[in-house]
């Protein structure tokens, strides 16, 4: 009981840094289940991107590839969106459509009847 009283000082200080850990401790927990959240929320945001870009990238390059040329403004939406998809982390499946497509005539092809 001597120890006790001749450290009570040192016990409270010793008490109120746990308290304080603990505290600390909660706020991390609580930031890290925010940002995983965050970085969820995100990740579901780059995916969905990445799937509409997709679909619009096929859409041009069919439209294109059907027309047989691919229409100047439509030359420099394609680029920019196939490098956005890029960006995003799409895959190469849709090179081979680009390649394609960027292989057609800016203009179509007049022929003499």
């Amino acid at each position: 009981m001597e120890v006790l009283t001749n450290n009570w000082v040192n016990l409270a200080v010793l008490l109120l840094q746990c308290g304080f850990l603990e505290f600390g401790y909660r706020l991390y927990k609580d930031y890290k289940k925010h940002h995983n959240e965050r970085e969820s929320k995100n990740k579901a945001v780059d995916v969905a991107i990445r799937s509409l870009l997709r679909t619009e990238i096929i859409s041009l390059c069919y439209k294109a590839e059907t027309q047989g040329y691919i229409a100047l403004y439509n030359l420099e939406n394609l680029t920019d969106m196939y490098q956005a998809y890029h960006e995003l982390g799409g895959n190469g499946s849709i090179s081979e459509v680009y390649q394609k497509a960027m292989k057609l005539p800016n203009m179509p092809i007049h022929r003499e009847v």
